[in-house]
Order: structure tokens, then C-alpha cells, then sequence
């Protein structure tokens, strides 16, 4: 009786889970965590394990997170989630950790992402993590492609659209974007997926197609059913109209939005939406807000080259246009220099996985 008890309060729902999930979504790491354990019994739900175990996972703390989800998987063993937490974050560790580690961490992952599916067979996140780790693991490492092709069939047969992530992710784990693209083309949905559209948009954007870079994120915003994926998204469609051209106004929008959902978080992409935002204000003339947009950064701490020096170049730009002209010249916006953080692998390829 109390075992069962037990369960049953490890199953209800506790009564700021809400409150947890939003500021998760938001990035509010700091605080989320503190919230959490004010709650003195957090650890005896389940729920509440699984968003904290996110958060963890969501700033790179994996020793923690795993240190966390051991114990969580041993007091909720047939909770899907938290298996597939505890596999992912394994495997993460597995291929940043050390080589004695590694293989016994990716094994022990393997084994509780598979858990995951066998409790729950249409957790699509833990067969998609499967999936790709056979598809990319060595054989001595336990990496098995022939498997992972097969259970991308099987997939296929149940949920075309996973099974396109899936498709297209080993593709460019093959480093063959171009195929990747082609099948995504020919396979996207009527209505279309908004990850799939997001997947479609980084292959586009990383074989320099700008343009339908562009529309497809817009797409992908608006199909979104995620927060993430659609503000994800947004952030891409500002930081295109920068250093594509694209339209400036939507960028606008696209940033304002990114940034006033993201206010007070621990979002580390923040900076770059702020100074991308600042970009397009100068460009259509609104010298004020791109000042304002400016000062806020000039105490950033960004330890990334390409970002200070366009910040030094627009912050040049806008004081020149303050000082008294002595020769009328045309000047040029600053030029837009792109850094891996800013152009890299969309945030919800990473934080879908989690």
C-alpha cells in the first residue's frame, strides 16, 4: 500500500508544473531552478524531475542532469520521459567524455532510450535519437546503419513525417545536404511540418539559397506549434533580412518578438538578436532605436570576435552620423559578419531533442 502510494503521488500533477514549463520555454533557467527546489517534495514528482531534467540538459549541465536522472529513473522506472532524458543525456556525455567512459556511458544510453520506446512506442523523440546515434556511432562503438535505415522504414510505415527527420538527418550526417533537400522537396507534407520546414530552411541557408531560406522559416513560424520552433524561426527570419538582404521590416517584427519573449532569460543568443535588431534599424534610418539597441550591449560580455567587431562597426557607423558632416558622403551599412553561434544549427535541432 504505501509503495503504491507512492506512485500515485509520484503521478500527480504538481500544482506549479505550468509555471515550470513556461519558464523552461523561456529560458529562465536560473529561476526555474530556483522555484523548483523551493518545492521540498519536487523529487517525488515525476513531472517535475522531467522539466528540471530539461533545463539541465538545455544549458550543456549533462553531469548534473545525469546525476538527477539516475535517481529519477530508478523512483519512476516506467516513466517514457524520464528514460529518454536519462539515454540522452548518456549519449551526450558518451561523445564529450573520455574514451574509457564513453562506450559504457553510450551503451547504458542506448539501453534506456530503448526503454523509453518500449514503455512508450510512440515517443518519437527517443526513436529519432536512436536512430541517429546508429546512424553516426562507430560499429566498435555500437553504431549499426543498416539498423538505423530499418527502423526509419518502420517509421514510415507508422509517421511519415518522423520518418522524413529521420531520412534527412542521416543524410546530413552523410554530409549530403543536397540529397537531403532534394528529398525533403518531394516528401514535405500538405499541410507542411513546421520542423520539417525549419530542417528544409538550415539546408537552404547553409548552400547559400537565401531566398527560399527566407520563406521557409517564415513558413516554419507559422505553422509552429512549439514555442521554441516558432521563435526559433523568427530569430532566423531577422537574422536573414541582415546578412541576406531579405525584407527588413518582417526582420524587425521577427527580432522584436524573439526579444520580448526572451526578456530576463538566460538565452545565450540574445546579443545576436539584439545587435541584428539594431543592424536593421539603422538600415531603414532609425538611428535612435539602433543607438538605444547599441548601448544595451556595450557591457555584453560575448567572447566571440565576429560579434564585437560588428558591433565596433555600427557603433562607428551611428556616431558618424552624429558628428557635423563636413563632405557629404553615402555611406554604406556596416557589413555583416557571420559567427557559428549566429548562423549555426537551428536551437530546436538541439532543444527538440530533448
Amino acid at each position: 500500500m504505501k509503495a503504491l502510494l507512492f506512485l500515485l503521488a509520484g503521478a500527480l500533477p504538481a500544482s506549479n508544473v505550468a509555471l515550470y514549463e513556461e519558464l523552461l520555454a523561456k529560458s529562465q533557467f536560473s529561476e526555474l531552478e530556483h522555484q523548483i527546489l523551493q518545492q521540498s517534495d519536487y523529487k517525488q514528482h515525476g513531472d517535475v524531475l522531467v522539466v528540471y531534467a530539461r533545463a539541465l540538459i538545455a544549458q550543456q549541465r549533462l553531469e548534473d542532469a545525469n546525476t538527477l536522472l539516475n535517481f529519477a529513473v530508478e523512483q519512476f522506472p516506467g516513466n517514457s520521459e524520464l528514460n529518454y532524458l536519462a539515454g540522452l543525456s548518456k549519449l551526450r556525455l558518451a561523445s564529450n567524455g573520455n574514451v574509457f567512459s564513453a562506450k559504457e556511458r553510450a551503451a547504458r544510453g542506448v539501453e534506456l532510450l530503448q526503454k523509453a520506446v518500449i514503455i512508450k512506442p510512440d515517443h518519437f523523440a527517443a526513436r529519432q535519437a536512436l536512430i541517429d546515434f546508429y546512424s553516426v556511432a562507430p560499429a566498435n562503438a555500437g553504431g549499426d546503419k543498416e539498423l538505423a535505415l530499418a527502423m526509419t522504414e518502420q517509421l514510415a510505415k507508422e509517421n511519415p513525417a518522423q520518418a522524413l527527420l529521420a531520412q534527412s538527418r542521416i543524410l546530413l550526417n552523410e554530409k549530403k545536404p543536397a540529397e537531403a533537400l532534394a528529398l525533403l522537396e518531394q516528401m514535405m507534407p500538405n499541410p507542411p511540418n513546421a520542423r520539417l520546414l525549419a530542417r528544409k530552411a538550415q539546408i537552404l541557408n547553409e548552400l547559400a539559397e537565401y531566398d527560399a531560406a527566407f520563406d521557409n522559416y517564415k513558413l516554419a513560424a507559422e505553422y509552429a506549434t512549439d514555442l521554441t520552433d516558432k521563435y526559433n524561426a523568427l530569430y532566423h527570419i531577422g537574422r536573414l533580412a541582415v546578412v541576406a538582404d531579405q525584407d527588413a521590416m518582417l526582420g524587425i517584427t521577427a527580432l522584436q518578438q524573439y526579444l520580448e519573449f526572451y526578456s530576463d532569460s538566460e538565452n545565450k543568443t540574445l546579443p545576436w538578436a539584439t545587435l541584428r535588431l539594431a543592424q536593421l534599424m539603422y538600415r531603414t534610418g532609425d538611428n535612435f532605436e539602433a543607438t538605444l539597441l547599441v548601448g544595451s550591449l556595450t557591457h555584453a560580455r560575448v567572447a566571440d570576435e565576429e560579434f564585437n567587431l560588428i558591433l565596433l562597426s555600427l557603433l562607428s557607423a551611428l556616431k558618424a552620423k552624429d558628428a557635423p558632416a563636413v563632405i557629404e558622403q553615402p555611406e554604406a551599412a556596416p557589413e555583416a559578419v557571420e559567427e557559428k553561434q549566429d548562423n549555426g544549427q537551428d536551437q530546436a535541432e538541439t532543444i527538440q531533442e530533448i
